[in-house]
C-alpha cells in the first residue's frame, strides 16, 4: 500500500494516547475527554459534510478496546477517518456476525468453518488479536500430569469449537488420543465458561479446559492446578507438536464478509492500523492494564491482580501486532488440514480465507 499512511497515524496517535494518559496519571480505567485542536475541529466538521463510515463491531470485553476508548484514541481516529465504530459486545458473537448485525467480529479463528452452513456469509480474517489462552487444569490434589493421565475423565469445555478444536489436534499429535464430544477416550462436558472450573473445584468433573480469566481466583489461591507446566494451548501447540516455540496459532481473529470487504478495505485498514496502537500499549503497559481493568479479566483482589500480571508476563496471549503474515496462514492451513483429517470439522467446510495484504510494509 503506497505510502503506509499508517506509520504516519500510529506515531500521532501514540502520542496523543500517551499524552492523555499522562495527564490522568494512568490510574485508572474511567472516561477521558480529549480537548482537539483548532485543526482538529476543523477537520472534524469538515467531514460532517459527507455521512460518516459506519463499521459495526462485535466483541467481548477486553481492556486493549477500553483504552483505546478511554485514552481519547478512538475519538481523534474517528475525527481524522471519518468513521464511525458502532462496538458491542453480544453474548454470541458468532450469531451476531451470522446473522447480519456485525460488519466486523472478534472470534476463534477456528470457528470460522461453522460458516458453512451460512450460505450467504463468506468470511475472511484480515487480523488477528490473540493465541489460544486455555489451559488444562485439575484440582491441586490431582496426580495427573497430561493427558494421558485423564483418559475416561469427566473434563469441562465451554464449547466444542474454538480451543476444544485445537486441543484435539494436540490429543492426537501427543497422546493418539481422540479428544471430542461422543468420543470414548474423554467425557466432555459442554458448560459456560464462568463455570468450567467451578464444576471442577466442585469435584463434579476431574479436570477443565480453562481459560486464566475464568478462573483466576482458583488458580491464584493454588486450589487449581494448570499441567504441562502451566502452558497453554498455543504454546503446547507451538512446543510440542510443531516443534517452534514462535509457531503459536491465531486464535481470536478479525473476521468479515467477503462482499462486506470489497467495498470497505480503507475503512479496515484504518480500523487494523488502531487497533495497533492498543497492542502496542499492551505490549508495554499490560501490567498497568491488568490493574485499570481489572474487572475485564475477572480480577478483584490484590493478589488476583498480582496473579494475572505475572501470568501475563509468563504467558501473554495478545498477539504483538494485529497484522497477519504469511507465516499465520501457512499455520492455519496446517491445523485446518489437521482438523479436516481427524472429523473434527465438517467434510465440506472451506479452509478459512486469511487476507495478507492488510500487511506492514518492510
Amino acid at each position: 500500500m503506497a505510502g503506509r499512511p499508517a506509520l504516519r497515524l500510529l506515531g500521532a496517535l501514540a502520542a496523543v494516547a500517551t499524552m492523555v494518559a499522562a495527564s490522568c496519571g494512568g490510574d485508572g480505567g474511567g472516561s477521558t475527554a480529549v480537548t482537539a485542536s483548532p485543526g482538529t475541529s476543523e477537520q472534524a466538521a469538515g467531514t460532517q459534510l459527507s455521512e460518516p463510515v459506519r463499521i459495526r463491531m462485535a466483541l467481548a470485553p477486553d481492556p486493549v478496546w477500553e483504552w483505546l476508548k478511554d485514552s481519547g484514541t478512538v475519538m481523534q481516529w474517528e475525527a481524522e477517518h471519518n468513521i464511525r465504530i458502532d462496538a458491542s459486545s453480544p453474548f454470541d458473537q458468532f450469531s451476531a456476525f451470522a446473522g447480519g448485525h456485525a460488519d466486523v467480529v472478534v472470534i476463534n479463528a477456528l470457528e470460522v468453518p461453522q460458516f458453512v452452513e451460512q450460505s450467504d456469509r463468506d468470511p475472511v480474517i484480515v487480523g488477528r488479536f490473540t493465541s489460544d489462552r486455555s489451559f488444562l487444569a485439575v484440582r491441586r490434589t490431582s496426580r495427573a500430569e497430561t493427558l494421558d493421565d485423564l483418559v475416561e475423565a469427566r473434563i469441562t469445555i465451554d464449547s466444542s469449537l474454538g480451543s476444544a478444536l485445537l486441543w484435539g489436534v494436540i490429543a492426537d499429535a501427543m497422546h493418539d488420543l481422540e479428544f471430542r464430544s461422543g468420543s470414548s477416550d474423554f467425557d466432555l462436558v459442554v458448560v459456560e465458561s464462568a463455570s468450567v472450573a467451578d464444576l471442577v473445584m466442585r469435584g463434579d468433573v476431574d479436570a477443565c479446559i480453562c481459560l486464566p480469566d475464568f478462573s483466576v481466583s482458583d488458580l491464584a489461591d493454588g486450589r487449581l492446578r494448570p499441567l504441562y507446566g502451566g502452558r497453554s494451548a498455543a504454546e503446547i501447540f507451538a512446543d510440542d507438536v510443531m516443534g517452534d516455540p514462535q509457531a503459536l496459532p491465531v486464535a481470536e481473529a478479525f473476521i468479515v464478509d467477503k462482499q462486506w470487504l470489497a467495498q470497505n478495505r480503507g475503512a479496515v485498514e484504518a480500523l487494523l492500523e488502531l487497533w495497533e496502537v492498543g497492542l502496542q500499549h499492551w505490549a508495554s503497559h499490560s501490567e498497568q492494564l491488568v490493574a485499570d481493568y481489572p474487572h475485564l479479566l475477572s480480577v478483584q483482589t490484590d493478589s488476583e491482580i498480582a496473579w494475572m500480571t505475572d501470568y501475563v508476563r509468563a504467558h501473554d496471549w495478545v498477539s504483538p501486532s494485529g497484522y497477519l503474515t504469511p507465516e499465520d496462514s501457512e499455520l492455519q492451513a496446517v491445523i485446518f488440514d489437521r482438523l479436516h483429517n481427524l472429523g473434527l470439522v465438517p467434510d465440506d467446510a472451506r479452509q478459512p480465507e486469511l487476507d495478507l495484504s492488510f500487511s506492514v510494509a518492510p
